[in-house]
């Protein structure tokens, strides 16, 4: 279930900051606090000139395997980045380690 108060609690307004940087490790993998970050701030409204879904972003899901989409709608319940942390560790492909 959305809860996008939650959201934009937790989001970076990226119309005045950066979001995190792609060296920056969620869940074990490079860029995903910064995806988090664009997610996030776009759900919220405040992603500025930074774009969810990004050529960077797409990495991202190509090498784990993640759906864009089902990131997206996990992180629209508001979830926390210890949460995101888990929940990427669980939904990654395991079988390219």
């Amino acid at each position: 279930m959305r809860n996008l108060e939650k959201v934009k609690q937790l989001a970076r307004d990226l119309r005045s900051e950066e979001p995190r940087s792609s060296y920056e490790e969620l869940g074990g993998e490079p860029h995903a606090a910064r995806t988090l970050d664009k997610a996030r701030a776009t759900l919220a409204g405040m992603n500025g000139d930074y774009q969810f879904g990004c050529p960077m972003d797409q990495h991202f899901f190509e090498e784990t395997g993640i759906n864009r989409k089902e990131f997206e709608n996990y992180v629209a319940t508001g979830a926390s980045d210890e949460e995101v942390d888990e929940w990427i560790q669980q939904h990654r492909n395991t079988q390219r380690r």
